[in-house]
């Protein structure tokens, strides 16, 4: 009796395919009859599940909820996880459909419990992110950003171990926009090489010691953010905003024209070779900082502090540097100092 129902099973599956619901539904009402008749439990569990996707394609919420409550009992009856977790799944999709998001909630938990219990950290952030959008709906703000703040350390720790290489891809599978999400987030000693984060919203993150070589930066909200130590080298920090951010002893020697770097701390950072045309330097922390050979034309150094800062060979063709203090610097000729207190720069 198993073999026709198997095969009634595996045609309604086909008329599914095809757009043939009513169809597939007929041929799964049989088989569930079959099965039934057989008492085998697991296969009356998958008719059900392939019922209730029927009824929802043919917009009968009801009865294709009736079904998946029927999968579920079944799936804990025979101690089936894989059913079990399919069932909760369609469950808290079908909920969502009608607007029942309290519901779709509470067997999001679940499902969310399981994926815990066996440590799928993927799973895990997935579903975060579907209770996320429930959380949201019912305008419950408090746990959907618990839920993204779950997610975020997940991200991490999957990239740490190695799980993903590609930070863009991981937050695209956890539902994470990097242009609104990331906002504090822990991204600190991981491998950024190459990650493409225009236009990303990284306010107040921490990135200490990232490696972020390469990486596009273009646009990116990184004001406040924690860069000390990162590597920076060759990445793209046109027009991004780092104003107020830790800088110290990072490695920046690559291109920020436009970039907002106003009351950073670039303390002891490397800015060899840096193009930074037009940037807003204005309060910034330049204490033995290396700006050797760096190309300053135009920017702001208003109130900026350059004690030991070397700046041999570097290019300050109409800099502002009003009240910028000057000391113990190094690579400045006596008739560039001249030029520049003229200009109202303190030399100390």
């Amino acid at each position: 009796m198993t073999q026709p129902a198997d095969l009634l099973l595996k045609q309604g599956i086909s008329q599914y395919q095809t757009g043939e619901f009513e169809a597939a539904l007929q041929s799964w009402h049989e088989a569930l009859s079959l099965y039934r008749a057989s008492q085998n439990l697991r296969r009356e569990g998958a008719a059900l599940g392939n019922l209730g996707a029927a009824y929802q394609a043919l917009g009968n919420l009801s009865e294709a909820i009736a079904c998946f409550q029927q999968h579920l009992a079944i799936a804990r009856q025979i101690q089936d996880p894989s059913g079990e977790v399919n069932a909760l799944t369609n469950l808290s999709n079908a909920y969502q459909a009608v607007g029942e998001y309290t519901k779709a909630i509470a067997y999001l938990q679940q499902r969310l419990a399981i994926a815990q219990t066996v440590a799928d950290r993927q799973s895990e952030g997935q579903i975060l992110a579907s209770l996320r959008s429930a959380y949201t709906a019912v305008e419950d703000f408090l746990h959907a950003n618990e839920c993204q703040q779950q997610q975020l350390v997940i991200v991490r720790e999957l990239l740490l171990a190695g799980a993903s290489d590609d930070l863009i891809t991981c937050l695209k599978m956890m539902q994470l926009n990097p242009s609104l999400d990331l906002v504090g987030s822990n991204l600190s000693k991981l491998d950024l090489c190459h990650a493409d984060l225009r236009d990303a919203n990284l306010a107040r993150a921490n990135l200490k010691e990232a490696n972020l070589t390469f990486a596009n930066l273009s646009r990116a909200k990184l004001s406040a953010a924690c860069l000390a130590h990162a590597r920076l080298g060759n990445a793209n920090l046109r027009d991004a905003d780092l104003s107020s951010a830790d800088l110290s002893h990072a490695d920046l020697r690559t291109m920020l024209p436009r970039a907002n770097l106003s009351g950073a701390n670039l303390s002891s950072a490397n800015l060899s070779s840096a193009y930074l045309a037009g940037a807003n330097l204005n309060g910034a922390n330049f204490t033995g900082a290396i700006l050797r050979e760096a190309d300053l034309s135009g920017v702001n150094l208003t109130s900026a502090n350059l004690k030991s800062t070397d700046l041999t060979r570097a290019e300050l063709n109409e800099a502002k540097v009003e009240n910028a203090r000057f000391s113990n610097v190094l690579g400045l000729s006596e008739q560039m100092k001249h030029q520049l207190q003229q200009q109202g720069a303190i030399f100390e």
